[in-house]
């Protein structure tokens, strides 16, 4: 990666308002995060809320996040990536989520599904050769299907079936909230799919990379959205879909198991994407309540406004160390599912007080479309959804704790 040092950005319009995370950081990472900071402040956020208001997904702007090289971070650098580490890649969803969470999503999805296929297809570097280099520079996106219309938080009721047939496999099924699915760039699902029944009653699963194109996938209408609207989110079909018996990622019956486990660090990006936006509120807070005044003085000398603003602050901060410390036992070989369930809980929680606080503070600014501030208003709601509900953390979290829940 090619990175430029730069002590202030438009003004100081992303600085961290002097909270740092020194123990967190090797220069190399100091030195990326501003990269992605100077690509947020120039080309990202100039026009953020009118995507957002026009849910305009801005393929240009994709084409420049991947001349940038942050759709590869996670993929091994032998298929074209940049074999970074996750604090590298929570970095870089911090950054673009201080302005933009649709396009911080966008990537955040292209990155997890191009590390998961990395492992699922770990024996198969022929695949890997093939899918991964254009994946790695966002010309080809992969998502992943696993939420369906009747799991919510059960992730594991799937319905979706693959049946084998001959050298192959026939899906029927659904799948919804489908992030990066119906972009120009979109070509492949990893699809979680049910391959039979158990004496339990629950399926074993198993991961299938499926084209969108292959006959018999539709991709439905777009979701009209209250946030991440200007990220690109479809359901997805699959009628009598055959695909060959290569299509079969991993062992029968352990795709579930194995997606998940490798997935558990994914939950930092989103307390990262939190952390984000947390900061972007305080950024946009800290400018309204020092250009505007009140009963002769600036907005921010009032001591109720001054209080409000340090609460958003502090909930930045809380928010960003419990997301690099997530992020730095990971990638110190640590276990992080207590601190990964941990991280995002608190952190998309107070993203959400955050964004509350930014909105209250603005009056009737913090109520119209064209204000940052109602953006990360609209774009908090879903953190406490995404990758986890804030219940499913809890349940996560209190079982290590040694409580039967």
């Amino acid at each position: 990666m090619t990175a430029t040092t730069t002590n202030s950005v438009r003004g100081g319009q992303h600085a961290d308002h002097g909270y740092e995370l020194p123990w967190a950081f090797t220069p190399e990472h100091l030195q990326w995060r501003d990269t992605v900071r100077e690509f947020t402040a120039e080309v990202v956020a100039p026009e953020a809320g009118r995507r957002s208001i026009e849910s305009r997904f801005d393929a240009d702007l994709v084409r420049a996040a991947g001349r940038l090289g942050v759709f590869g971070l996670m993929v091994p650098a032998e298929f074209g990536g940049a074999g970074a580490d996750l604090r590298t890649l929570c970095l870089t969803i911090e950054e673009l989520a201080t302005a933009d969470s649709s396009l911080a999503v966008t990537v955040h999805v292209q990155a997890i599904c191009a590390a998961l296929l990395a492992h699922l297809a770990q024996d198969r570097p022929e695949l890997c050769r093939e899918i991964l280099p254009s994946a790695a520079t966002g010309e080809t996106f992969i998502s992943i299907g696993l939420t369906e219309p009747s799991g919510g938080s059960d992730a594991g009721n799937i319905t979706t079936v693959a049946r084998q047939d001959g050298d192959g496999w026939i899906i029927n099924g659904a799948k919804q909230f489908i992030t990066n699915s119906g972009t120009p760039f979109s070509r492949y699902v990893i699809l979680l799919a049910a391959v039979g029944d158990d004496e339990r009653g629950r399926p074993p699963v198993s991961a299938f990379l499926v084209p969108l194109d292959a006959p018999g996938v539709t991709v439905g209408r777009g979701y009209p959205k209250l946030g991440w609207r200007s990220s690109d989110t479809h359901p997805l079909f699959f009628d009598d879909v055959r695909v060959p018996g290569d299509a079969l990622l991993s062992e029968p019956g352990r795709g579930y198991r194995d997606a998940l486990e490798f997935l558990t660090w994914a939950r930092l990006p989103i307390a990262a994407m939190s952390a984000g936006l947390a900061r972007g509120c305080l950024t946009d807070t800290l400018r309204f309540v020092t250009e505007r005044s009140s009963f002769g003085k600036p907005l921010g000398h009032h001591q109720a406004v001054a209080f409000q603003t340090a609460d958003i602050a502090a909930l930045a901060a809380t928010a960003r160390t419990l997301t690099y410390d997530g992020a730095w036992k990971y990638d110190h070989g640590l276990s992080i599912r207590e601190a990964a369930a941990t991280a995002k809980l608190v952190a998309s929680e107070a993203a959400n007080k955050a964004a509350y606080l930014a909105t209250q503070l603005q009056g009737g600014y913090g109520f119209i479309e064209e204000t940052a501030a109602t953006r990360h208003h609209q774009d908090a709601r879903i953190l406490t959804i995404g990758e986890g509900t804030s219940e499913v953390q809890r349940m996560l979290i209190a079982r290590s704790l040694g409580l039967a829940v």
